[in-house]
């Protein structure tokens, strides 16, 4: 008990810590990525908003390139964390539902390469984010994965690039987590908002 009250002032700390330059809506300074998931399922009701939320996210002549392929019965969440780097596994196991994002490589109006399928996967993957936060979820995007291993477990077509693994779930116990995540279980700052836009054309920064 004890070290949970430390690791919820750090928290606490980190997360007052979050200053946005302009004001903006607090949903976008609240939204972290935690490690410390709780076992406990998800309500089918809120993992569907969950993903109608990222069904809305705009792209390239309305494609909507992505996919998700998710994983929530036991066997179908061993099979993803067992293609995980082991970083990854020591606390994914633990998220009731596990997802694969996908961005198809081809537009299906004309089968032209779709150049921005991935930019618009990781717009849906963002809405999803967000959506999750607001119904009471946290998630933690993960591109520390073998692609090869998870395309064959999972059948996934050439046409197809695998993107990232999902954790989606509920705020567990960080003393579930390994030390080494432990240390890193607070809201993460930002770089001035200067030093990534470059007016008129690129600049060094």
């Amino acid at each position: 008990m004890q070290q949970e009250l430390i690791n919820q002032a750090l928290i606490d700390e980190a997360r007052r810590n979050r200053h946005p330059d302009h004001e903006i809506d607090q949903i976008f300074i609240n939204r972290w990525s935690p490690r410390a998931f709780s076992s406990e399922e998800i309500e089918e009701e809120t993992l569907w908003r969950v993903f109608e939320a990222a069904r809305w996210a705009p792209s390239s002549y309305n494609e909507q390139p992505w996919r998700f392929i998710i994983a929530r019965a036991p066997d179908d969440r061993q099979r993803f964390v067992d293609f995980l780097m082991p970083a990854n596994q020591a606390w994914a196991h633990r998220a009731p539902v596990l997802a694969l994002v996908l961005a198809r490589r081809a537009f299906s109006h004309n089968g032209q390469p779709n150049l921005v399928s991935q930019f618009d996967a990781g717009c849906a993957w963002g809405y999803l984010a967000l959506s999750a936060w607001q119904n009471g979820l946290i998630t933690h995007g993960m591109g520390g994965f073998d692609r090869d291993k998870a395309r064959l477990a999972l059948g996934v077509p050439e046409d197809y690039d695998l993107m990232a693994v999902i954790a989606i779930g509920k705020h567990g116990n960080q003393a579930d987590l390994p030390e080494d995540a432990r240390k890193r279980e607070f809201p993460s700052g930002r770089r001035p908002l200067p030093e990534s836009i470059m007016e008129g054309k690129f600049q060094a920064k």
